[in-house]
């Protein structure tokens, strides 16, 4: 990089931010904060690449923090950081923080600094793209109510009257593709403009969140979204650092919120059509030279997808 990257590092704990302080600082200019009120009066001052976040805070936990930072510093790459499987706060870091990353507690050192390094990396190429675009992006707006949506969706669920109530909800606004078996629903996607796969984490054989993870593998344009009865936070955590889920539901949830997930969902993949900068997944297989699947059933991709995973160099 041109020259050195900024980090925030948000912690109440001092001895971990002198930790992370000392780990960093060689090759980053580092700030750090010991309050979610102290790192956001940071923002206000400095432009910050990565901001790097504990959960678990006095008076502002870090997915709260991570959201007001966003309003501040959108072009920040966020990352949430804690030792406590809090299943609420990673399906919020989803859902309303957009995070890019979630760290355990204590950390892998290499892992930390790759994942780091790979966040500066992307933020440098945003920029960079942002530059050679000099006009805007046309506005993005929301299929009209009398049309029909040239992007269509798919709905995998074992249970085939939750597929019949999903068909019946959202067509015909949206061509509405269903499935009960993902080996299935995977041959479904190369013959039609899915926008958005929606997924339980049920399928019989195969695990749902490793279907959603292996077509994003796949399929890096595609939004994933899935479904789950699970309160299950290593599942939500595997979603975000593997599959960069778009979102995560979790059961039971109003139809309204649904609707509303399906059309932002597609207002996101017209976003990861126009700006190649705003597709984390294909940046990280391009700057990790991931070879692209051959596989042509789910068993094959979810074996290349686990060989991938275990010799990962970030989080």
């Amino acid at each position: 990089m041109s020259s050195q990257a900024q980090l925030l590092f948000v912690d109440d704990e001092p001895l971990i931010l002198k930790s992370l302080s000392l780990l960093f600082s060689e090759s980053y200019t580092v700030f750090t904060a010991g309050s979610g009120t102290e790192g956001l009066d940071i923002l206000k001052r400095h432009t910050i690449d990565v901001i790097i976040s504990d959960q678990r805070m006095p008076h502002m936990s870090g997915v709260d923090f991570l959201r007001l930072a966003k309003e501040i510093s959108p072009n920040s790459i966020r990352i949430l950081m804690t030792g406590y499987a809090d299943l609420q706060a990673v399906v919020d870091s989803v859902n309303v923080g957009e995070i890019f990353r979630y760290v355990n507690k204590p950390w892998n050192t290499e892992k930390l600094k790759e994942t780091i390094r790979f966040a500066c990396t992307v933020v440098e190429q945003r920029r960079a793209m942002a530059k050679l675009h000099t006009t805007a992006i046309p506005a993005l707006k929301t299929p009209s109510a009398e049309g029909v949506s040239e992007f269509e969706l798919l709905f995998v669920d074992s249970n085939p009257r939750h597929l019949e109530q999903f068909k019946d909800f959202f067509e015909p606004k949206y061509r509405t593709h269903i499935s009960t078996h993902a080996s299935e629903a995977l041959s479904i996607i190369p013959k039609h403009n899915i926008a958005v796969v929606v997924a339980d984490s049920a399928l019989g054989e195969i695990d749902g969140a490793d279907f959603l993870i292996a077509i994003k593998e796949k399929y890096p344009n595609i939004v994933t979204v899935l479904m789950t009865n699970s309160q299950d936070a290593k599942q939500a955590i595997r979603m975000i650092n593997e599959g960069q889920v778009y979102r995560y539901l979790v059961k039971p949830f109003p139809r309204e919120s649904l609707r509303l997930t399906i059309e932002s969902a597609i207002i996101h993949f017209k976003l990861l059509r126009q700006n190649p900068s705003a597709n984390l997944k294909a940046m990280e297989k391009s700057f990790f030279r991931n070879p692209e699947s051959s596989a042509r059933s789910i068993e094959e991709l979810l074996i290349q997808l686990r060989n991938n995973i275990s010799i990962k160099s970030i989080y």
